[in-house]
């Protein structure tokens, strides 16, 4: 038996019964066959919209629903490699800025030695100028003192000579050293 079969077997039975047992729906203004052949047809069309209409835009609304998580989640998703990017490149940053004062810190105490030394030898240097300039003057010294020694020398045995030929008396003698002092 199909359905439509079953519906019109459903209001024959309807039309035979007793008249004037109307019952409770008789009293409420009802006509219990109408109301039997409705709720059959509410029955079928509720049957066709959970066939046809209900399951598809169930599904449907199920796959929209899981497509809605799966982008809520990869949002998330983004959001946290979003951050985690933004805390990577700050971190960067800052470790790049440590560097850049490390390297120029690195580079001024660098140049602050180089000066230092370079100081240190001018100084050693010019030490080892003077050092020898006083050793070049004190050799000089020597040399000229030697050069008068030998100059006094010569004249002391000049003037010995010339006293020696001419000693004739002290009080030439006297004069004789005192000129030759005086030429000193």
């Amino acid at each position: 038996m199909n359905f439509p079969s079953l519906v019109f077997l459903a209001t024959e039975v309807a039309e035979h019964a007793a008249p004037g047992s109307a019952g409770v729906l008789g009293t409420l203004g009802l006509n219990w066959k109408l109301f039997l052949a409705q709720l059959v047809n509410f029955g079928v069309v509720i049957f066709i919209l959970w066939k046809w209409v209900m399951k598809p835009v169930v599904g449907a609304l199920e796959a929209r629903r899981i497509r809605i998580e799966e982008s809520v989640k990869k949002a998330g998703e983004i959001e946290k490699k979003f951050a985690d990017i933004k805390a990577y490149e700050e971190g960067a940053r800052h470790k790049s800025r440590i560097e850049a004062d490390e390297l120029i810190t690195r580079a001024s105490l660098t140049g602050e030695t180089l000066k230092n030394e370079a100081a240190e030898r001018a100084r050693a240097e010019s030490a080892k100028i003077l050092s020898e300039a006083r050793v070049t003057i004190a050799s000089e010294k020597e040399r000229a003192l030697l050069e008068i020694r030998e100059e006094v020398a010569g004249l002391a045995v000049m003037a010995a000579e010339k006293i020696l030929r001419a000693k004739l008396d002290e009080k030439k003698d006297a004069e004789l050293i005192k000129n030759m002092m005086k030429s000193l």
